[in-house]
């Protein structure tokens, strides 16, 4: 049971689903728990989208002994005490097999929702987070526009040449309208940046913001269209993501699928100094093993992920990609976690699946030239 002290600290939102939850009672969809709370919450909604190898984000993120999980339907939620105030985390599922938001009623930069993100990187490669390209920012901006003139009041982004930061903000004037989504992020593009978050407004309308570790934070306006529109999108993000990297391990006696390329929007890649980056990036994700094959002039690294043995080759051999190959064990979850991290290190524009070479031709063989 919610107890007097804990009721007092929690947000009139995570009350109200903790008291129903605690009954048994079914809350409906996230809209609809929403709607519930007087039509809209006071609070911000702060949502991460994560891909599952399971059924419950919760039972993998939960520390155990620590916090109370409640299940009514398909949600779950997680009662979470602590200093800052005690709040409730919920994982509501997608339309999507292994994609779930996972909400809560605190903003992403207080200390409560940054031990959440830490559960996280413990949970991978079961539980991990997508990020997001400025195609999906973009594609989320021009959604929200057949609602109104989508304006940006802040921006945060990320030069990868030298991993600098930049921060740009426009305040609201009455003679004339902040960026639009496509205005910041050209500007950006043009100065060798990638987006980092983007905060968007449509006057009367809503008021959000944008992380490229797929998240969205709503603030205030039409809820519906918060989850219909930016959630919607997140999801299938996180679904084509599940999909490009599902199943990728080799099999014996069979050609092996084409590697994943992780394309840089510059080619910083250059020497073996450069190239260090990458092997700074592949040593710092938690339960990872590094062996460096070759270095100089092109990059050859063996990865393998002791959390559930899955094993890759990684190369750098241009100076604007980074190409993993999966070995025979390569699970979705891990693959997942080496290309994201590898590409939010590297403000990556695209990951995909290589391109399939070109084929050699007879004057190839015999031109001089």
């Amino acid at each position: 049971m919610v107890t007097y002290d804990s009721a007092q600290q929690m947000t009139r939102f995570d009350f109200f689903l903790w008291e129903r939850a605690e009954r048994g009672e079914d809350f409906g969809t996230l809209p609809e728990a929403v709607a519930r709370t007087a039509g809209s919450p006071a609070e911000p909604v702060a949502v991460e989208t994560v891909l599952v190898s399971g059924d419950n984000p919760l039972v993998l993120l939960r520390p155990r002994g620590v916090l109370t999980l409640l299940t009514v339907g398909p949600v779950s939620l997680l009662h979470v005490g602590d200093s800052h105030g005690d709040f409730v985390l919920g994982a509501w599922p997608t339309d999507h097999e292994g994609v779930f938001h996972l909400v809560g009623s605190v903003p992403p930069t207080d200390p409560r929702w940054q031990r959440v993100e830490r559960w996280i990187v413990k949970a991978a490669p079961d539980v991990v987070p997508v990020f997001l390209n400025h195609d999906d920012f973009t594609d989320i901006g021009t959604a929200l526009s057949e609602f109104g003139e989508v304006e940006v009041s802040r921006l945060t982004a990320r030069r990868p040449s030298d991993f600098s930061s930049l921060t740009r903000g426009w305040a609201a004037r009455a003679s004339s309208l902040r960026p639009s989504h496509h205005e910041a992020i050209r500007e950006t593009e043009a100065e060798g940046a990638s987006v980092r978050t983007l905060r968007l407004h449509i006057a009367d309308v809503i008021s959000l913001h944008l992380r490229r570790r797929a998240g969205a934070t709503y603030y205030n306006g039409n809820f519906g269209l918060f989850d219909r529109v930016v959630l919607g999108r997140l999801a299938t993000a996180a679904a084509r993501r599940r999909e490009l990297l599902s199943g990728r391990e080799r099999q014996v006696d069979e050609e092996p699928l084409r590697p994943i390329t992780i394309r840089l929007p510059q080619p910083t890649l250059v020497d073996a100094e450069a190239t260090g980056e990458v092997i700074q990036v592949l040593e710092s994700q938690r339960d990872v093993a590094v062996a460096v094959l070759h270095r100089n002039p092109y990059l050859h690294v063996v990865v393998s992920d002791a959390s559930d043995g899955s094993n890759f080759d990684v190369f750098v051999t241009e100076p604007d990609v980074i190409e993993v190959h999966p070995g025979f064990r390569a699970s979705m979850g891990a693959l997942t976690r080496l290309t994201q991290s590898l590409g939010d290190q590297f403000s990556a524009l695209a990951i995909d699946e290589a391109a399939p070479p070109e084929p050699v031709s007879l004057d190839d063989l015999v031109s001089p030239f």
